[in-house]
């Protein structure tokens, strides 16, 4: 996602061909569609807020590059921004790296992409062999012929078809006989003459 929004930083900040007209959804389209509407908001506006203030700045080392917050655009004229005194410290750097990249590759966006729309807590109370899924279980035999089976016909035997029809005869009659007990306990309203 960061990778995206900084490709276009890059190429708009640059007059490349990824102005209006390319989109981070066209350098890397499966990245967008698995965020949310929040998330890819989000994440526009910072990388916009950033391009506006030409505050990303990358530095490519061969193999590895890296992209962090500049306090001023390198191009810039102004005072703070030349004043080698007035620069930011280099203890403070840390703090201002975006993300690290070696060989196409980016751990900052990789670490955040990892299981991106998962709901953890949402899965705390299933057991714990269950909470984890191992790559060789999603294109398991076994995960196949459930996925195949979902779409056959559920055949119902008489017996079976006679027990649903008993059980559905008995919920009636529960809801009859408790509505007829509502309305018995509840008491006779005066009508207001009018």
């Amino acid at each position: 996602m960061a990778t995206a929004a900084l490709k276009r930083i890059w190429t708009r900040g640059r007059g490349g061909a990824g102005g209006e007209g390319g989109t981070a959804a066209a350098a890397k389209p499966g990245v967008w569609a698995r965020l949310g509407a929040w998330t890819r908001a989000l994440l526009r506006d910072y990388a916009e807020a950033c391009r506006d203030a030409a505050a990303a700045a990358r530095a490519d080392l061969g193999l590895c590059a890296l992209v962090y917050e500049a306090p001023f655009d390198a191009q810039a004229s102004l005072y703070q921004a030349r004043c080698r005194h007035l620069q930011p410290r280099w203890l403070d750097f840390p703090g201002r790296v975006l993300d690290v990249g070696f060989a196409g590759r980016w751990w900052v966006l990789g670490a955040r992409m990892r299981d991106c729309d998962v709901n953890h807590a949402e899965f705390l109370r299933l057991p714990p062999h269950l909470r984890v899924v191992r790559a060789r279980q999603l294109r398991s035999e076994a995960n196949e012929r459930l996925f195949e089976e979902k779409f056959r016909a559920v055949v119902l035997t008489d017996d079976q078809v006679d027990q649903a029809l008993w059980e559905e005869q008995v919920l009636q009659k529960e809801r009859k006989d408790r509505l007829a007990r509502s309305q018995a306990e509840a008491p006779a309203r005066p009508e207001v003459a009018g």
